[in-house]
């Protein structure tokens, strides 16, 4: 079961847009050398005088740990919603891009998190596999039919996910190569959702995040806009 740098659209694309792609990500394990020598360069190269304004500038930080806490559950980290520009200028350092594969672009969470350090609000950072020509291994072409289900038993509500017989097989081959890895469900360049693979899928699969209904409708709808 799957539990579940925005592209560029060429003219064919904006008739029948890509609204939601399926990319496979790096996990902080994958990168965490090249992080801590981001976290290492932007610290050394912060002149603040007084780093205590920063969100974790009382603890000393600099750079971008002063921005972002890191070891969040199975993302690259959280930032409260007023440092996520700060983050993104960090990141786009070209001493600090460099330090990464080609291939990686850090999205943000779709949706406001609440932070488990000290409840407050932001979003949640992933590092996410998007190649050099912007095709994702399924997209919202491959979508039959979305749709919104809440689940009498938990309360909660899910997107029940339909594929055509070729975005069936395009699925197929993508979780055989990511068991047990994450994969992002992207949506206007925003991570929505961040399932695991525990097996891999050939027919439907269902989302399921515990989405407000609005939520859901709104997502099922965009993937539907892509058929």
């Amino acid at each position: 079961m799957l539990l579940w740098k925005r592209p560029c659209f060429d003219s064919q694309e904006k008739e029948n847009p890509v609204t939601v792609q399926f990319f496979e990500t790096y996990s902080i394990d994958d990168i965490k050398t090249k992080w801590l020598d981001a976290c290492k360069w932007s610290a050394e190269k912060d002149k603040r005088v007084n780093p205590g304004k920063a969100p974790l500038g009382d603890l000393g930080f600099k750079g971008l740990k002063a921005f972002i806490f890191s070891n969040y559950d199975n993302t690259i980290g959280f930032a409260k919603k007023e440092d996520v520009s700060a983050v993104d200028s960090i990141l786009a350092i070209p001493e600090i891009a460099g330090l990464f594969p080609k291939d990686l672009h850090f999205l943000w969470s779709w949706n406001l998190q609440t932070s488990v350090l000290d409840g407050s609000k932001g979003y949640c950072l992933y590092a996410v596999k998007i190649p050099k020509n912007k095709k994702a291994p399924v997209d919202s072409h491959d979508v039959k039919e979305s749709v919104p289900a809440e689940n009498e038993e938990t309360g909660m509500v899910n997107i029940h996910v339909e594929l055509t017989k070729t975005g069936n097989r395009k699925l197929k081959k993508m979780t055989s190569k990511n068991l047990n890895r994450f994969i992002a469900v992207v949506l206007d360049g925003k991570v929505v959702a961040y399932p695991k693979v525990l097996e891999v899928i050939t027919e439907k699969l269902k989302l399921d995040v515990n989405f407000t209904m609005e939520v859901a409708g709104t997502i099922s709808d965009r993937m539907n806009a892509g058929r």
